[in-house]
């Protein structure tokens, strides 16, 4: 069921590096992405010696010793050698339960590295926005100085024509001054978001310069309900804590057998000499560890405590989650909301502008006018095109955290 469709607006993008591209470049590059896929290269390794330790060991011993002989004969050795295989039975005992460990682990580590590759989109997509923003705003208070340098022209002109006082040359040099600032700053902050978005995907900074324009996209959004419904349904934050729950009660299990008496069983075949004779023949060897102290209590009550705080961190995180997209829905309406109003206060404000040049090349204003314009004029623009920037990132990170 459909909640609401927002009409996403047609903003140019980077010509050679797409969102999804940068998403994808981003995720290869990050530091929290290879460490957490280096986490489930460990756990699988773990989860292999966890099956292994069940299977049976083969030993071979030989014994030289000397021994009481005949008589006659005094001293003789005693040798022997033997092969075979053993097994400790408390290893069959705690398999299951230390197998089940081990593939919570490795399941947990596997949904953490998947939040890890989600905390990397969503963080790609703010620098993706922040870097078209800045090239929108350079290109814009570039037009602005080129607007301000065409008003201190006319001003001019008017001032040799004697329709105006020197004044206004004068405020129309503080405005240009005040655009060319502008302009430098952002041309600044241009190259500071494309330096941040070409270091975190890998792409050439040369590359970023070019935009195009995307389609006009109308985004499906679900109703917040059923979108926190499906995010608590598949974010890998929350299957990460619910492997780590199966893995802390397969603990709880283990630490509950560790208290078991430890029970080693020998068996292969012997040949040798004893007192000078040959002997062979089957050989069995049994034993049977009882310890006095085994601290399985304190064993099961350490891993109980280690099973609650999953469940707690579980219920928090779903709390946490719930909130996040609640919170974006509303960011996505309320942006959307901002964007409109925007548009609407800056086509006011170049309609006010053009106004009042006309009336200035007329007589009907002053400079006084024009460059108060121009600056409502300036803020209500550089105003709607945050907006809209602010309204396409809203709903890309909504499309980020509800899978």
């Amino acid at each position: 069921m459909i909640g609401i469709i927002i009409a996403a607006a047609a903003l140019p993008v980077f010509a050679d590096l797409s969102l999804a591209r940068a998403e994808q470049m981003a995720t290869v590059r990050s530091v929290d992405v290879a460490t957490a896929l280096a986490t489930v290269r460990q756990r699988e390794a773990e989860l292999a010696i966890a099956r292994g330790t069940a299977v049976p060991h083969l030993f071979g011993e030989y014994s030289l010793s000397p021994q009481a002989g005949p008589l006659d004969v005094g001293t003789v050795e005693q040798h022997y050698f033997a092969v075979g295989a053993g097994v400790t039975v408390n290893d069959f005992l705690t398999s299951s339960s230390a197998v089940r460990g081990a593939a919570g682990e490795l399941l947990a580590a596997q949904r953490s590295a998947d939040a890890a590759q989600l905390s990397a989109r969503e963080n790609v997509a703010r620098l993706y926005y922040a870097a078209l923003q800045a090239v929108a705003m350079e290109r814009f208070r570039a037009e602005s100085l080129a607007g301000a340098q065409r008003d201190r022209a006319a001003a001019e002109l008017r001032v040799r024509s004697g329709d105006a006082p020197e004044l206004d040359v004068v405020r129309a040099d503080v405005t240009v001054a005040q655009a060319r600032a502008d302009s430098a700053r952002a041309e600044s902050e241009r190259a500071k978001a494309i330096e941040a978005l070409a270091s975190a995907t890998g792409a050439d900074p040369a590359g970023l310069k070019t935009l195009t324009s995307s389609a006009n996209n109308s985004v499906a959004l679900l109703p917040a309900d059923k979108a926190i419904a499906r995010a608590l349904a598949s974010r890998p934050e929350l299957a990460s804590l619910m492997a780590t729950i199966q893995a802390r009660n397969a603990n709880v299990i283990n630490a509950r057998q560790s208290g078991l008496p430890t029970a080693t069983v020998n068996g292969g075949y012997q040949k040798g000499v004893d007192t000078g004779i040959p002997v062979q023949g089957p050989q069995v060897t049994a034993h049977l560890d009882v310890p006095l102290a085994s601290g399985t209590s304190a064993r099961v009550a350490s891993a109980q405590a280690q099973l609650d705080a999953a469940y707690a961190a579980l219920a928090d995180q779903q709390r946490k989650i719930a909130l996040e997209v609640s919170a974006a829905l509303h960011d996505v309406a309320a942006e959307a909301a901002a964007a409109d109003a925007a548009d609407r206060a800056r086509d006011e404000a170049r309609r006010a502008l053009q106004s009042v040049e006309i009336g200035y090349r007329e007589g009907a204003s002053s400079s006084l006018d024009v460059a108060d314009a121009r600056r409502t004029y300036a803020q209500a623009s550089a105003d709607a095109l945050v907006a809209e920037y602010q309204h396409a990132l809203a709903i890309a990170i909504v499309e980020v955290i509800v899978p």
